[in-house]
């Protein structure tokens, strides 16, 4: 019964998107540099509705799965790195932010964002690194 208790709690904090988000900025960042990759950071927090809105309609897609495949996919807990939103002007979550492979910030949206609005802040990322 523990067992069980503990799996579902694991799953209720990485998700069900499918998506392989790294859990370490610092990482992904040498990851990205290496491999002339977008790093695209999602900072959330598990018991916002917006951030579980996200979860079910738009990183359950295939089309956002898709789009961050070629990309370093990070997630940010809110309440285990503050540091992180004063220094990108975050207020609010869920926030997205995508860094180039030198870290330089290219884009950054805040609220719930659509399907459509979240490829296409990739696509503008991408077309302006």
């Amino acid at each position: 019964m523990i067992r069980m208790l503990v799996v579902c709690g694991l799953l209720m904090l990485t998700g069900c998107s499918q998506i392989p988000w790294r859990p370490d900025l610092g990482g992904a960042l040498r990851q990205a540099s290496r491999t002339n990759r977008l790093v695209v950071v999602a900072y959330w927090s598990a018991f916002d509705s917006q951030c579980q809105e996200m979860e079910r309609d738009v990183f359950s897609l295939q089309e956002v799965r898709d789009s961050l495949a070629e990309t370093i996919p990070v997630r940010i807990a809110s309440w285990a790195d503050r540091k992180f939103a004063e220094s990108y002007g975050i207020s609010k979550v869920p926030a997205f932010v995508v860094l180039g492979p030198d870290g330089r910030l290219l884009r950054m949206l805040q609220g719930y964002v659509d399907e459509g609005r979240f490829r296409g802040m990739i696509e503008a990322a991408r077309l302006n690194q």
